[in-house]
């Protein structure tokens, strides 16, 4: 397999959650991902994260093993792991959405198609559910400035 997609999921440490933090580490990770030819997008809803990793199949799973061990997440859940003919998410090195950061407009779009609690969309359970989430984060990302989604 040369080139994969993984989707994973995990809970944020406290520390973690703050607007400042959660964008140096999306400033650090777009970096190091760009040197390995690696794509993703990250999505924070309340303190729950799912991301998609695409790119060099060594590079993802080097880059997922490291997430694993990292101290900032806990209930790490590997979601889909699989071979892909072409990115979805080649846009960005890394992107962050913040759903709570989003225009109203994005953000109704969002409770409208998905479960929510208290504000926070509720990730899907299944998987093809999941990847439907973040392609629709994709939109809403590609129809705002990068000012505006995070």
């Amino acid at each position: 397999m040369k080139a994969c997609r993984l989707i994973y999921k995990s809970v944020a440490t406290a520390e973690v959650v703050s607007n400042q933090t959660i964008r140096d580490l999306a400033t650090r990770a777009a970096k190091a991902n760009s040197e390995n030819g690696i794509t993703g997008l990250l999505i924070l809803t309340g303190n729950v994260f799912v991301q998609v990793l695409e790119g060099p199949s060594k590079a993802v799973n080097q880059l997922y093993c490291n997430i694993v061990g990292d101290k900032r997440h806990r209930q790490v859940e590997l979601v889909s792991f699989e071979a892909m003919a072409r990115p979805c998410f080649a846009e960005w090195s890394m992107r962050l959405v913040d759903f709570y950061d989003l225009p109203k407009a994005a953000r109704d779009f969002m409770t409208l198609k998905y479960s929510h609690k208290e504000g926070s969309v509720e990730l899907p359970e299944e998987p093809h559910e999941l990847f439907s989430l973040l392609l629709d984060a994709r939109a809403v990302c590609a129809s705002m400035s990068a000012g505006e989604a995070g």
